[in-house]
C-alpha cells in the first residue's frame, strides 16, 4: 500500500536531512501513527505522499505507483485517492458544514442529488448531522476538525492522511478524534496520522512507527524545520 524505500530528504540550507536512508511499510488496511519530536520528519512524510514535495533520493510507492513516476498532468487524479486533515482548518467561513463537504465532491465530479445521500450518511457516521447547517464560526476546534474528516472522506479515498490533527484541539477532543480515526479504519481505509500526541490514541488499535528510531533526525538536530512546513 504505501512503501517508502531508502528515502532521504534533505531541505535547501539545512546542514542535515529531515530523513536520512528511512524506510517503511504499510500495508493495506493498517491504522499507523507516525511519532516522533518536533522536527524528525513526520509532515515531511505525509508532504512526500502528497507529492508536496520531492525526495532527495529513495523511492516512494503509494498504491502500487511509483510517485516520481506520476506526472504533473496525473497528481490531481493520485491525489483524490487520498483524504487529508491538517493541523488547521482551512474551511470556507461564509459557507455551511454541508456546503464546506459538498465542494470537495463536486470539485472530483461528484452530482448534487448522490451528494446529499453520500454526505447525509457520512455525517451520521461522524456524529455531525446536527451541524448540517451551521457555520464554521459557530463551531468549536472539536466540531470543526470532525467537518474537516467529512471533507477528506467525501470522495471514498483509498487512504486517509493527518498532519498533527489534534495540535488546534483540547484533550478531550483529541481523545474523539482520534477515535473516529479508528472508526475510519473500521470502515476499511488505511489511516495515518503523523502527532506527537500519542497520549490522545490511547487504548485505540494502532500500530506505531517511531521516526526518532527509523532515520529522522536524531537528538533533535534542527528541531522546528518541520513546524515550519517541513
Amino acid at each position: 500500500m504505501i512503501q517508502f524505500e531508502h528515502v532521504t530528504k534533505h531541505y535547501e540550507g539545512e546542514e542535515a536531512p529531515v530523513l536520512d536512508d528511512f524506510s517503511m511499510v504499510i500495508e493495506d488496511g493498517e491504522f499507523v501513527l507516525l511519532t516522533g519530536e518536533s522536527g524528525i520528519g513526520k509532515s515531511t512524510c505525509i508532504r512526500l505522499l502528497l507529492k508536496e514535495t520531492g525526495l532527495t533520493s529513495g523511492t516512494i510507492r503509494v498504491l502500487d505507483q511509483n510517485l516520481d513516476e506520476i506526472s504533473p498532468g496525473r497528481l490531481p487524479l493520485y491525489r483524490r485517492k487520498l483524504g487529508v486533515v491538517f493541523q488547521e482548518f482551512y474551511l470556507i467561513p461564509e459557507q455551511t458544514v454541508y456546503r464546506n463537504v459538498e465542494l470537495a465532491r463536486l470539485i472530483a465530479g461528484g452530482t448534487k442529488k448522490e451528494n446529499r445521500t453520500v454526505i447525509a450518511s457520512l455525517l451520521r457516521l461522524l456524529g455531525i448531522t446536527h451541524l448540517y447547517n451551521r457555520y464554521p464560526r459557530e463551531l468549536s476546534g472539536g466540531e470543526k476538525q470532525k467537518v474537516c474528516l467529512a471533507r477528506a472522506l467525501v470522495n471514498y479515498p483509498s487512504v486517509l492522511l493527518a498532519d498533527e490533527p489534534t495540535g488546534n484541539l483540547a484533550p478531550g477532543e483529541s481523545r474523539e478524534l482520534m477515535g473516529l480515526f479508528e472508526l475510519v479504519h473500521r470502515q476499511g481505509i488505511t489511516v495515518v496520522v503523523a502527532t506527537h500526541d500519542k497520549g490522545s490514541a490511547e487504548g485505540l488499535a494502532y500500530r506505531e512507527i517511531s521516526l526518532e528510531e527509523a532515520g529522522g533526525k536524531k537528538n533533535g538536530q534542527n528541531a522546528g524545520s518541520e513546524a515550519a512546513g517541513q
